[in-house]
């Protein structure tokens, strides 16, 4: 039993002491991350945890380390951070260590330290280094140039040592012709724009597995090419302008201006802006100078390209030379015209007088010469033409108009050749200076030369002297003479002498003594109506006098003697010598006299008139001088306006008008009244009246208009007139159906076939008997007779005339229905006859001129 108790009680102790050893072998230190060996990349940051592994933490010491020196690491100071330094975390019996950037230096073996229950507990942990991929020089953005050789730079660190691949758009690359793959980078050989893209640089470290991939841009650059254009340009002076430089290039090139001549960078120059993006040069007010080369640059990162342009300045031309020449007659005259402009001016000459110019060279059969030349001065070109004319003439006298011309506009300039010629007084009357009764007159004289003449005047071939008679004003060019002829000797030939430095000329002045006009030569009647009378007048000869100013008829009734009661007529010269207002069947004498500026002449010329009889009024007479077959185009569409003369009324007051207007066509040459239901007749109530407007017309339509003048006797024959209106249409608002239907003009077609057909059947009539009227005529013949027979007449009718025929003219006797006044006369040789005319009577004196006639008009 004591046994038993001693072995039970060994047992328990030997529980207790494995229990100890067990509990003591479980307490220990862990470092996390758990690893032995940890490798870590340079630059990097690590943090290793000590953890206390015990069942009870709270009899483990706060853990510590240490670094590979042993050395123990402390914690950070409030406020800073060293590369290494710890941090505990007593509430969880942690200690923390903290490394930033560890470098290659930092590596080695690490520990943690503790004690439990005073045992002691420590762990370890090796710390080794390595460095990652690492892109040091390998810009994700590279450019290169365009025909050069470039490297695309990827450089890359790592241990160990990377390998490097490259890459295109996802193509793998190789070396070759044109890629070669260098340990820092990928050079390409003569790069060209297809190279442009993304290439892709991959670096791999096999012994630690890093992976790195490096995307680079790469962006070809092209040097500048400039565009083509004209290599000249040309310009205006005193306007703005602008040139544009253009050049292809990447990236987009700037621009720079320099004027050829001065290396002026034009950027900086007054008038001159440069707009370095788009290669604008801009001129501001374009001077002359402003013309020669220019160069344009063009420059971006891949180099730099220029271009020259010509600038030429178009300049207006400007004369500053054209003098006023003069030149004697019959000897050369020259006028010369100088120019300058840019390009060279073209100068021709014209004469103001003249629309067309000279040309260079021979004109006017060689007679006139224009020759032109041209050269340089200054920034512009002087251009000088010279006309030269040969055997001058008064007519080459004037103003001559200098034209200068180019491209950039005309310039004007007259100028004067005054031709010098010895006097003359070509444009000096030659009619007598007329003077009567002692009355003042001037003599005045007037030279034409070039230079001014002198006058001096002769009388009777000596100097003229003055007197108290006789005045001389002026000495030339223009001179008078006052002559109060009270002595009849002052009356002759006058001579005014012109002297010039070329010459000499005289015109001779007839001072006369006027008279009264002689008596009338001739007097005839011409034209007679029953109440006027129209003369055909021969007046004297004007040698002894001034000239016919006028003629004076006296009449009386015959019936009266004495010619102090006569009446008085006054025409002036070439009017018509009409006396109105007589009255019909009276008989009447007339005397005519003429008349200057004397005075009246002795009378003459006596003629006895004996009036017709009352009869309707004279036919009327358009204002205008208007044929009767004529076509007149009146302005408007619906009226024309009427103008007429009123006509004589041969002895019964004209107590109105008739216009009658019908529609008319014109076939084969002739009018004819299209339609007689159209004919408006209208009547005019005045006896006054000259004009009248017909109304309602139609547009684009011929008409016949007839006038008639009427008194209580009848009308007259018409005046007639044909008139067209102007297209247009009805006041009514729409257009007047057309004169002649479709179907008229078909009708009209048809009626000229069978006239056709007719002509030729009474030809076959007149020539062979033949022929469808021949047939019928053959048939009524006898009866056509027959009945002729019966009215008692052999003669075939004439055709019904379109318009009445005047009756045939006769001779009848005195009619005895109307007395006339004649005057009784015992000389049987002397009896009036009469003779009837279209029914008015006309009365002639036997043995005598006719003294009275009836109007035909």
């Amino acid at each position: 039993m004591r046994l038993k108790r001693v072995g039970a009680t060994g047992v328990t102790a030997l529980v207790v002491l494995l229990a100890t050893i067990t509990g003591c072998l479980a307490q220990n230190l862990r470092i996390l991350p758990i690893s032995k060996q940890q490798t870590v990349a340079v630059g990097k940051s690590v943090v290793l945890t000590c953890q206390a592994d015990a069942p009870d933490p709270a009899l483990v010491t706060q853990p510590q380390w240490r670094d590979p020196k042993g050395q123990i690491i402390m914690e950070a100071a409030a406020g800073t951070r060293p590369e290494i330094y710890t941090e505990a975390m007593p509430a969880k019996q942690l200690q923390l260590l903290y490394i930033s950037s560890i470098t290659p230096a930092m590596a080695g073996n690490y520990s943690c330290e503790a004690t439990y229950t005073n045992i002691p507990l420590s762990a370890s942990v090796i710390l080794d280094t390595f460095v990652a991929i690492t892109w040091t020089n390998a810009n994700e953005n590279q450019y290169a140039t365009k025909g050069k050789d470039f490297k695309v730079m990827c450089e890359v660190t790592a241990e160990p040592a990377p390998s490097v691949d490259w890459f295109k758009e996802e193509n793998p690359i190789v070396t070759g012709d044109r890629y070669v793959i260098h340990a820092n980078g990928l050079m390409i050989k003569n790069v060209q724009e297809s190279d442009d893209g993304t290439y892709t640089c991959r670096a791999v470290v096999m012994q630690t597995g890093e992976l790195a991939e490096r995307n680079i841009k790469l962006e070809v650059y092209t040097a500048p090419e400039m565009e083509e254009r004209e290599t000249t340009v040309r310009i205006k002076e005193g306007e703005s302008a602008a040139i544009t430089c253009k050049a292809r290039g990447k990236p987009p090139p700037t621009y720079t201006w320099i004027k050829a001549s001065t290396r002026e960078n034009l950027a900086t120059t007054s008038r001159f802006n440069v707009n370095e993006n788009t290669g604008l040069l801009t001129f501001d007010r374009v001077e002359a100078a402003d013309y020669g080369k220019y160069i344009c640059s063009a420059v971006n990162k891949a180099g730099q390209n220029e271009t020259e342009i010509e600038v030429e300045v178009l300049v207006k031309p400007r004369i500053f030379e054209l003098y006023n020449t003069t030149a004697p007659e019959k000897q050369e005259g020259r006028l010369e015209c100088k120019a300058t402009g840019r390009p060279a001016p073209r100068i021709s000459f014209r004469k103001r007088s003249n629309s067309e110019r000279f040309v260079n060279g021979p004109n006017d059969g060689g007679r006139i010469t224009i020759e032109t030349s041209s050269h340089q001065s200054g920034d512009q070109i002087e251009s000088s033409a010279v006309i030269m004319i040969s055997n001058l003439n008064r007519t080459d006298d004037g103003l001559y108009e200098c034209i200068a011309e180019n491209d950039a506009g005309e310039a004007w300039r007259n100028g004067h050749l005054a031709v010098q010629f010895r006097p003359t007084f070509e444009r000096m009357p030659t009619v007598p200076i007329w003077s009567w009764n002692g009355q003042t007159v001037n003599l005045t004289c007037v030279a034409e030369s070039i230079p001014n003449a002198t006058i001096k005047w002769r009388f009777r071939d000596a100097d003229l002297v003055e007197t108290p008679h006789i005045k001389i004003f002026g000495s030339g060019p223009i001179s008078y003479v006052t002559i109060t002829p009270l002595d009849r000797g002052l009356y002759g030939i006058y001579k005014c002498v012109a002297t010039n430095t070329l010459g000499e000329a005289e015109h001779v002045i007839q001072f006369r003594e006027a008279f009264p006009p002689g008596p009338v030569v001739q007097a005839r009647q011409e034209t007679i109506t029953a109440t006027s009378v129209t003369f055909n007048i021969v007046g004297p000869a004007e040698d002894m006098g001034p000239p016919i100013l006028a003629y004076v008829a006296q009449f009386k009734e015959n019936a009266n003697f004495d010619w102090n009661l006569a009446q008085n007529r006054t025409w002036s010269v070439n009017s018509p010598y009409t006396v109105e207002n007589l009255r019909p069947m009276f008989t009447y004498d007339f005397r005519f006299a003429a008349v200057n500026q004397v005075g009246i002449g002795s009378w003459g010329s006596p003629i006895t008139v004996i009036m017709p009889r009352r009869s309707p009024p004279e036919q009327p007479k358009w204002r205008e001088n208007l044929s009767s077959e004529s076509l007149i185009h009146g302005k408007y569409a619906d009226r024309y306006e009427l103008k007429w003369k009123i006509p004589a009324h041969n002895g019964e007051p004209i107590d109105m008008y008739e216009i009658r207007y019908c529609p008319v066509l014109k076939i084969s040459g002739e009018w004819r009244v299209s339609s007689e239901n159209e004919c408006v007749t209208q009547e005019l109530k005045s006896f006054e009246a000259i004009t009248y407007e017909v109304r309602g017309l139609h547009p684009d339509t011929r008409y016949r208009i007839h006038l008639r003048a009427h008194n209580q006797l009848g009308f007259s024959l018409p005046a007639q007139l044909y008139v067209q209106t102007a297209l247009g249409v009805e006041r009514s608002g729409f257009a007047h159906a057309q004169l002649l239907s479709s179907g008229a003009i078909i009708g009209l077609s048809l009626a000229g076939v069978i006239i056709c057909l007719l002509i030729v059947d009474l030809l076959l009539l007149c020539f062979r008997k033949q022929g469808v009227i021949a047939t019928l005529c053959g048939k009524r013949a006898k009866k056509h007779n027959d009945e002729e027979a019966k009215l008692g007449s052999m003669k075939p009718r004439a055709p019904p005339s379109p318009a009445p025929l005047p009756p045939p003219v006769k001779l009848v006797s005195t009619p005895t229905d109307e007395k006339e006044p004649l005057k009784d006369t015992d000389d049987a040789m002397k009896r009036n006859s009469s003779v009837e005319f279209d029914g008015h009577r006309v009365y002639a004196t036997s043995g005598g001129p006719i003294i009275g006639k009836n109007s035909a008009v």
